[in-house]
């Protein structure tokens, strides 16, 4: 990825990992970030008779899906760190905030799902407009199918895989400080990613 993009790429994949974990141990075993680990955990739930438990996957995905079509919509065909690109991800920041302080105030679990998967939803679209090989930071498989398609079949392009490495490693970094805070400090938990979408903000250039 260019090197203007390093930075913030690398944060927001950070983000997402963060997100991921911080809503699953916290929030009742829900990812809002990983849809396909979430509508595996839909059909768990719903296979086990746990309602409540696949009501929680259930406002995951929607929320998901609006933030990204409201995202998609409002980007229109901007790419690169376009004004409403950036805008978009200021809207992330907000979300973002809004679910740190529900959290420290204890709010009800369900809202403070569809907060965090609309926040997911919303950095989907902008990574995707961001036109990186990355594709989306909250869709890693499909990264490593085109990483390594291209690895081995090289007319399909450039692999890019220490840019891959880095991005799987932010992600699982961004994992394992909510999991650490989680236990250590349960009300910064959900800053992590907060903070995280803020530095890809400052530092995303055209």
């Amino acid at each position: 990825m260019p090197a203007t993009n390093r930075l913030p790429i690398l944060s927001l994949a950070l983000a997402s990992g963060s997100m991921d974990a911080f809503t699953f141990l916290a929030l009742g075993q829900v990812f809002t970030s990983n849809m396909t680990g979430n509508l595996v955990l839909l059909g768990v739930s719903a296979g086990r008779g746990r309602l409540s438990e696949a009501l929680g996957s259930l406002v995951a995905l929607i929320a998901f899906t609006c933030g990204l079509v409201a995202a998609f919509r409002f980007t229109g065909e901007a790419t690169g760190w376009a004004a409403r690109i950036r805008l978009a991800l200021a809207a992330e920041l907000g979300l973002l905030i809004a679910l740190a302080i529900a959290w420290a105030l204890s709010g009800p679990h369900l809202p403070l799902i569809a907060t965090a998967a609309l926040a997911m939803g919303v950095q989907s679209a902008v990574t995707h407009r961001l036109r990186t090989f990355i594709g989306s930071t909250t869709f890693i498989t499909g990264a490593l199918t085109s990483s390594f398609s291209r690895l081995l079949t090289p007319e399909d392009g450039r692999p890019r895989i220490p840019e891959l490495m880095a991005v799987l490693f932010a992600l699982a970094l961004g994992a394992a400080a909510a999991t650490v805070s989680l236990y250590l400090l349960p009300a910064a938990a959900p800053v992590i990613a907060l903070l995280a979408v803020a530095l890809a903000l400052i530092t995303g250039t055209s």
